[in-house]
């Protein structure tokens, strides 16, 4: 059907029983979630600097 006709099922037995095993089994760059995560964060902080900043007062 559709040119597809492997049947096998590929399973992966180790063990994973850390977050460190989960993130090296799907080749989840640390480094780069960290770059995204300080980026995130100061995007928030800038928010909510400009929301809690007072008004002028005229």
């Amino acid at each position: 059907m559709l040119g597809n006709n492997d049947t096998t099922v590929q399973v992966d037995l180790r063990k994973r029983s850390s977050i460190k095993d989960e993130l090296a089994y799907n080749n989840i760059d640390i480094q780069s979630c960290m770059v995204v995560l300080v980026v995130v964060t100061a995007f928030l902080l800038s928010v909510i600097s400009v929301a809690a900043a007072q008004a002028p007062i005229i």
